[in-house]
């Protein structure tokens, strides 16, 4: 476990050391911001948050030179603020085909399909008119990008997307299951 554990980390990114520390020290910033928004339990304060911090994870995987990801999470800190004021279906199509535009058009390695999937079912995410159905489609779309984190060796990404799920996952808890009302 161990050596598999330093064949990992030994795997250093082309793109340098100095933005590879700035990138991951700007996750420290999202984490806040994510840890505070799944704890909230009105949806329009949740996405406020999110809107925040997909600011420092687009930043963070331009730092990566994972430039098609790094986009599309600035047009997710677009769709969150969008999203804020508005559940129309007629807003989240069109961030589907600009998701989907720029996602072709920036497209380099098959990796970017991942970051494309997910996305499409957070952009989904956050136009669920509810803070239940936003949280449950959050989970799946949180889920793909910790596969993206691992295949592009970013460890706070990672962390960060964990926590994320898991903030998400405790945040449902408090306000549907420990209540005990239905799933549905």
């Amino acid at each position: 476990m161990l050596e598999s554990i330093q064949i990992y980390f030994s795997q250093a990114p082309d793109f340098g050391w100095n933005a590879f520390w700035v990138s991951q020290g700007l996750m420290i910033f999202a984490l806040g911001c994510d840890l505070v928004s799944w704890q909230c339990k009105q949806r329009h304060i949740i996405l406020i948050w999110l809107t925040v911090s997909t600011i420092f994870i687009g930043t963070h995987l331009i730092l990566l030179e994972e430039y098609t990801a790094g986009i599309l999470i600035y047009l997710a800190t677009l769709r969150f603020f969008t999203s804020i004021f508005s559940t129309n279906p007629k807003f989240m199509w069109g961030f589907m085909a600009l998701v989907l535009l720029l996602g072709g058009l920036l497209y380099e390695k098959p990796i970017d399909l991942i970051a494309i999937v997910a996305n499409i079912i957070f952009n989904y995410a956050a136009f669920r008119p509810s803070d239940k159905t936003l949280r449950l489609w959050t989970m799946l779309g949180t889920s793909i990008w910790i596969s993206f984190n691992v295949l592009i060796f970013t460890p706070a990404g990672i962390f960060l997307e964990s926590v994320f799920l898991l903030s998400n996952i405790l945040g449902f808890y408090r306000y549907y299951i420990r209540r005990g009302k239905n799933l549905t």
